[in-house]
This record gives C-alpha cells, structure tokens and sequence, in this order.
C-alpha cells in the first residue's frame, strides 16, 4: 500500500496539487471579496444587513449545492482534470460580471455563479489527490491543496485592500464603463486572474491512474449505489459530515463577518483589517494546515488510518477558546494576537476533510461522497453562519456594533457541536477507515 511504484513521480505530483492549489486559492480570493466590502455595497444598493449575508451566503450555496452532485459524478467516472478547468472559468467569469451589476438580483445571479463554479474543485481534488500520493503522504498533499483556501483569505483581503485605496484614491474611469465604484473595480481585478489559471490546468495537469479501486472496481458505481454506500453507513457519515459542519460555521462566521468586526468593534482600517487577515489566514492558517496534515500523517504512518478524524476533534478543543477571546476582548491587541492564534486552531482542520474521505470512501466514490460532504457543510456553514450572526447583531446585540457578540455565540456553538458529534464517531471511524484502506 505505501509503494512508490506507479504513482506519479514525486515533483510532478507536487506540482499536480500546487496547481490546484492556486486554483482554490482563487476560490477563496473571489469568496473574501465579497467582505471587504460589505458596507459598501450595502450603502450603494440600499441593502440591508441580512441581504447582504444573503450575498454571501444563501447565493453562494444554492447552486454549489445544486452543482456538487453533478460535478461529483463527473469526477468519479470522467476526467478530473476536465471538471477543474470548468469550474474554475465558470467562477472566474461570474465573479467578473458581479461586478458589472448594479442591483441586488443581478449581483445575487452573479454569486450563484461563482458558487456553480467553485462545486467542481473540491471533489475533483479529493479524487485526485490520493492518486498522486502513497497513504502516508496524502494528509500533507490534502494540507498543501487546502492551504490555498488560508493563502486566498490572506491575500485576497489584503491585496483587495490594496486595490480599494487605489481606486478610492483614483477614481479611474475605463472604456465603455465609465467611473467604476471601487467595490466593482474589486470584483472585477480578483476574477480576471482566474481565466489564466483555468487554461494552466488544461495544458499542464494530467490525469494521475486511479489507485485502490477495491470491491467497487474500475467503473464507478450509479448515483443508486452510491447512495447505498452512504445508506449503509449512515450513522457514521451522519455524525462526521454534521460534525465538520461545526467547523465550517464557525469558519464561515469569521470569514464573511470577522474584517466587519475589526473595523466597527476595533476601528481598524480597510489596509490594517488587510494586513490582519493577510496574517491571519495566509501566515497562520497555511502553517495550520500543513501542521495538521503532518499530524495525521504521522499517526497514519503509525496504523492509525482514521486519523484526519481524531485531529479535528483536538483542533475544535484548540480553536474555541481562542475565538471566544478575539471576540469578547475590549482590547485590540489581545483580539488580534487571539484571532490569529485562532486562525492556526481552525486551520488545523483544512487538509483533514478531504482526507477524511479518502480515509472513509473507496476511490471511485470519492467524488459523489465527497459532494454529499460537501453540500452538508456548505449548507450549514454559507447557509446558516452568515445569516445566523447578522440576525443576532440586527435582533439580539444591539446593531452593528454588537457583532463580536454574535461571532462568539456562533464560534461558540458550533465548535461545541463539532467536539460531540466527532467523539460519537471515532469508534465506527476507525473501522471503516481500516476497511477501506485493506480493500
């Protein structure tokens, strides 16, 4: 199982995942647009705060939902490869034309878009992945491709910030669009970079031979038998896609309304929130990620298959604490130290989930599993972390103001969830983990 022989060779699988980890960091680039400029937006088309959460949340999920199941099944029975570079001009391009709208609707159309797009690259990487990699080096190729996501939420605030005093200062005026806001000028610069990358996956990425096909064989099974699978071990996926849930509220939370928190709680400026989440997440969250996939691999390298799942459990323990205390802090520097020491905890996680569906489901499943996981999280994380935290500032705390609070509430919440449904599965964990990687 840990030969060398047939994978890829070791600096072309690298530069394998390193492409796709340039596309997921633009995922997150175009995602982490959208909350640098939440006021914005909402003075400019008269929205109100639970609108905008709607824009980067319900928009969001409604069609990566829609489109996760499709991709996935792509995945599983066609080029992988193929399915990326889709995926990644689809969102490019929506991401461009959300920023030629100029009303709600379109503006939602556009983020639903972006969204479709952005279903593809998840299960195309979870499938992928484990074919470049033997066992006990997958957790940290999982970690490299997840760091995307701490590297696109770091630059994609800070360099959006940049971008933003620019055009705040500048106002330019362009070729048949006249004067554009700065929030458009944003959207517009943090999507064109996508299309490039699109076409650097088609020409450069080839598809790695799939490994470790097992009882399912060489053609994966129908939408029917891959439900089946799931059905079988229902309570297992139930209590560990609910439980990475948790991590996805509380991540989401802090994603869309953590640079809100700093500028209204703490007065930080638009370039000072961007240097913060540029450390926050591209700094801490990228050296959480690898940790975390260092972590597991040592542990699976030492016969513990199910290990991706036993160090989310101890990094929702890490993280709580840390978030409740940025959060509840009257003081800037404690808040911001504790964010970012925050930021490391949550990261721990990254590369663990798609590991945990490597670890749980046969490879000519992996795609349509990892669909199902990941409409579950994004439906609890984008669909209730933004809403739930904007109604609670606009019902419970008082306003704007009270978001820190709301932050808490939710991190708080979450992470407790995560820590009791992830304890509940360890046991069955452990056992499909060991089936699948002797099938």
């Amino acid at each position: 199982m840990t030969s060398e022989a047939g994978y890829p060779s070791a600096a072309y699988a690298y530069f394998i995942v390193g492409v796709m980890m340039v596309a997921y960091m633009f995922a997150f680039v175009d995602r982490m647009a959208l909350s640098l400029v939440v006021d914005p937006i909402r003075r400019d088309l008269h929205l109100t705060e639970t609108q905008v959460s709607a824009l980067a949340g319900a928009s969001f999920v409604i069609c990566y939902v829609l489109f996760s199941f499709p991709f996935g099944r792509w995945v599983d029975r066609r080029s992988r490869r193929d399915v990326m570079t889709l995926g990644v001009a689809l969102w490019s391009v929506a991401m461009i034309g959300s920023g030629l709208a100029t009303r709600f609707w379109p503006l939602f159309a556009g983020r639903m878009l972006v969204g479709a797009g952005e279903a593809s690259v998840n299960p195309a990487a979870y499938s992928m992945i484990p074919d470049c990699f033997p066992p006990e080096r997958r957790t940290f190729g999982m970690a490299i491709f997840s760091s995307g996501a701490a590297v696109g939420g770091g630059l994609g605030v800070y360099l959006g910030s940049l971008l933003l005093n620019w055009a705040e200062a500048m106002h330019p005026v362009f070729p048949f669009l006249g004067r554009v806001a700065p929030w458009k000028l944003l959207f517009i610069g943090m999507g064109l970079p996508g299309v490039a990358v699109s076409i650097l996956i088609f020409l450069t990425v080839r598809e790695p031979a799939r490994r470790n096909v097992g009882v399912i064989g060489d053609h994966a099974p129908s939408a029917e038998g891959a439900a089946a699978y799931l059905r079988r071990h229902a309570r297992l996926f139930t209590l560990v896609f609910v439980g990475f849930s948790g991590f996805a509220i509380s991540n989401y939370g802090f994603t869309v309304w953590g640079p809100s928190y700093f500028m209204r709680v703490h007065h930080l400026t638009v370039a000072q929130v961007g240097l913060l989440a540029g450390l926050g997440f591209a700094v801490f969250g990228t050296a959480g990620m690898l940790t975390g996939g260092l972590w597991s691999d040592r542990l699976i390298k030492a016969g513990r298959p199910e290990a991706p799942i036993g160090v989310a459990l101890r990094a929702a323990w890490i993280q709580a604490p840390l978030f409740l205390g940025a959060y509840l802090s009257p003081w800037t520097t404690p808040a911001t130290v504790l964010f970012c020491a925050g930021m490391f905890a949550a990261s721990l996680v990254g590369g663990l989930q798609g590991a945990m569906i490597q670890a749980l489901a046969p490879n000519r499943l992996r795609g349509q599993v990892g669909a199902v996981f990941l409409t579950t999280v994004n439906l609890l994380g984008l669909g209730i972390a933004p809403t739930l935290t904007a109604l609670m500032t606009d019902y419970v705390f008082g306003g704007p103001a009270g978001v820190g609070k709301s932050l808490a509430v939710t991190s708080a919440v979450s992470l407790a969830m995560a820590s009791i449904l992830i304890a509940l599965a360890m046991r069955s964990a452990r056992a499909r983990a060991h089936d699948v990687l002797n099938s």
